[in-house]
């Protein structure tokens, strides 16, 4: 789960950690959604994972402690109850300054808070967009009331047609931008062919 502190937006789904930052349907879908507050924003915020997809405190407690009274003689770095993956699971432990040869069994409760904590507010400072110009995401462009949607031409210029993400059309993730820039390409197209 991503939510972006200060504000209304917040998306479930998988999160993608690459060599540059964070991807993935959650980020993308809060980043679709969310186009004009982060330009607002001027793209300096926090954003907010849960990296186990349970929002209840007490119930991660609940599914830690049974898990280390399950598994107490394995080290915390070797045993993971939320099935994340085990480069983010020894991340997450050092970032909650976990020992990683520490024995679940021998977890303080002051511990397992820090580690709670991490696992359910994680937070990164977001400064900018990528340099690599590889947004997938943009906001603004011609406004969809100054356009004649049959004709996609412009009410203010004649002969003067606009098409794709030249127009104000933020897609979500899976293609709508790609469909929403055949259709409007096809409709110009079609009545200047």
């Amino acid at each position: 789960m991503v939510r972006i502190q200060g504000t209304k937006l917040v998306h479930d789904g998988p999160s993608l950690i690459t060599h540059w930052g964070m991807s993935g349907p959650a980020v993308l879908k809060t980043s679709a959604w969310g186009a004009r507050n982060l330009a607002e924003l001027k793209y300096d915020f926090k954003a907010q994972i849960n990296w186990v997809g349970i929002s209840n405190e007490d119930e991660v407690r609940k599914l830690l402690n049974r898990h280390c009274y399950s598994y107490d003689k394995k080290k915390i770095e070797n045993s993971n109850p939320f099935e994340i993956p085990s480069r983010l699971w020894r991340y997450l432990l050092l970032k909650s300054e976990l020992n990683l040869t520490k024995i679940n069994g021998e977890l303080s409760n002051k511990e397992k808070n820090k580690l709670i904590n991490t696992l359910l507010n994680d937070v990164f400072v977001v400064k900018g967009k990528t340099t690599f110009k590889e947004e997938f995401v943009t906001c603004g462009g011609v406004s969809l009331k100054e356009v004649d949607m049959t004709t996609m031409q412009s009410k203010k210029v004649s002969n003067l047609y606009f098409a794709g993400e030249v127009l104000d059309i933020d897609g979500v993730t899976g293609g709508f931008n790609f469909q929403a820039a055949w259709t409007t390409g096809y409709i110009a197209g079609q009545l200047k062919a």
